[in-house]
């Protein structure tokens, strides 16, 4: 059985002792304040007819917000002191209804109630919540009875009636009657006195223990998934450097066979080019300039390497853009070297240049 709300009626008089009952999914019943561990419903004080003033606007050419504030300040303007009341408008088909309560009565009511740990989400008239299609109808709730007819909300005094509705037949609603009414509003809610001023500061949550559960799952599983993009990301990388390292050991193989490295690669290189005369200026100093731009850029790979009588090196770089490349060439430049370039395309896709790098 769900508890789909918790209901009190406005204690207005200083002497009424709150009390409160639980709606459910098939029942009305006696309930008591504050929700035990786990309940979430909505709590909902409703206002005797006696407590407060209903009235009926109409205006043509206004908007709805337009309208619903012209009727805000038609009924206060109507009230015996306007500064001492609270107002609440709210559209209904082509009219605007209004509630008109006494603000420090209003305010101390809710004083009681949140004394008693109820703090309401909404504050509605008792007999709005009744249908207006039978007639005039009648429903008790605890010790407040209230008569609706059309826009007039009626206490139960005879006399009153008699002036006011004479000769019209009262329908009785029952327990379980007033409950489809009760819930009936759930889905369509009456003109809240819990606006404006009194709005309600903290909106309760309706997040149970179940909803928390399964957001957890669900930041779990987005965590988990986050994890494994970034190690495949990671894979991802260490195989780009992986093919790229590759690359540049086979070509430095080619002048130096018995390199097993990347990383010792331009020692090797240089100890050879020694060991053939070639000198630390002409060869080695480029070389080494070569390597290191490569070694920065990432994208670029070194095809082949050579160097040449004339003492200038010469290399090749491929890459899946220009751009890889000109960021070589540009740090090559920026060290000081005289560098030539003549790019191509292959008959992959590929970018090929043919470089020359001379020490300056």
């Amino acid at each position: 059985m769900t508890l789909l709300a918790r209901i009190s009626i406005l204690p207005c008089d200083p002497t009424d002792q709150p009390r409160f009952w639980d709606l459910t999914e098939t029942a009305l019943q006696p309930g008591h304040a504050a929700p035990t561990e786990g309940e979430t419903p909505l709590l909902i004080a409703l206002v005797a007819p006696q407590d407060s003033v209903m009235r009926v606007h109409h205006y043509d050419g206004l908007t709805k917000r337009q309208a619903e504030a012209a009727a805000r300040l038609d009924a206060a303007s109507a009230s015996v002191d306007p500064g001492k009341v609270h107002v609440a408008a709210q559209a209904r088909d082509a009219d605007i209804q209004s509630i008109t309560i006494d603000r420090a009565q209003f305010s101390a009511a809710l004083d009681r109630l949140q004394a008693h740990g109820f703090d309401p989400d909404h504050v509605w008239p008792l007999g709005l919540v009744l249908p207006d299609q039978i007639g005039a109808a009648r429903a008790r709730l605890g010790e407040v009875a209230v008569i609706r007819s059309g826009a007039l909300l009626l206490p139960d005094e005879s006399e009153l009636l008699a002036r006011l509705i004479d000769g019209q037949r009262i329908v009785d609603l029952n327990d379980a009657e007033l409950g489809d009414s009760l819930r009936a509003a759930l889905q369509a809610s009456p003109i809240d006195l819990r606006s404006g001023e009194f709005a309600k500061k903290r909106r309760r949550s309706a997040i149970d223990r179940n909803k928390l559960r399964f957001a957890a799952i669900i930041g779990g599983a987005a965590l988990i998934l986050s994890l494994l993009l970034a190690i495949t990301s990671w894979v991802q990388a260490k195989q780009a450097v992986a093919r790229e390292d590759a690359a540049t050991l086979a070509a430095a193989q080619k002048m130096v066979p018995s390199v097993q490295s990347p990383d010792e690669a331009p020692a090797r290189i240089e100890r050879e080019l020694v060991s053939r005369g070639g000198g630390k200026r002409s060869f080695t100093v480029a070389t080494a300039a070569v390597w290191q731009s490569l070694r920065q850029s990432e994208g670029a790979i070194l095809r082949d390497l050579r160097f040449g009588e004339d003492r200038i090196v010469s290399l090749t770089l491929t890459a899946a853009s220009v751009d890889p490349i000109n960021r070589v060439l540009t740090d090559l430049q920026a060290k000081g070297f005289k560098v030539t370039a003549t790019p191509r395309q292959e008959a992959n896709g590929a970018i090929a240049a043919a470089i020359t790098v001379r020490t300056p």
